[in-house]
């Protein structure tokens, strides 16, 4: 069984009306603002270990790196937040990468208990 990844890429820049310009702008981390780009995967590149800032494989449950917050260690926690963050993109590539994986991720819906019809009821 194949592993699959998911991996997001940050870039950091200046927000919009900074004046870079000016000495001491990038003291304060306020006038940041980040970027994320999100893919999923069934492998993992060297390019992805050295550039990406989270890398969570999905079917271990585990994260393997995670520089854009490093006391965030929990799988479940980061995995939450991509799946609210990108619900169609997360699963779409799901779909089209591992289709029985994404049923084991949705919940399934319960079924609504039958209606018991009473004898007192008029015709």
């Amino acid at each position: 069984m194949k592993q699959l990844y998911l991996v997001a890429y940050y870039t950091q820049r200046p927000r919009d009306g900074v004046n870079t310009s000016r000495a001491g702008w990038n003291l304060s981390d306020d006038r940041y603002q980040y970027d994320e780009r999100v893919e999923f995967s069934r492998g993992i590149k060297t390019r992805d270990l050295s550039m990406a800032g989270v890398i969570l494989n999905i079917r271990q449950r585990s994260v393997m790196k995670n520089t854009f917050n490093p006391a965030q260690r929990d799988f479940d926690h980061l995995f939450k937040y991509f799946l609210e963050s990108y619900p169609q993109h997360a699963a779409r590539a799901l779909a089209d990468l591992d289709p029985e994986f994404l049923q084991q991720l949705l919940p399934t819906p319960a079924t609504p208990a039958p209606i018991a019809e009473s004898a007192d009821q008029p015709e």
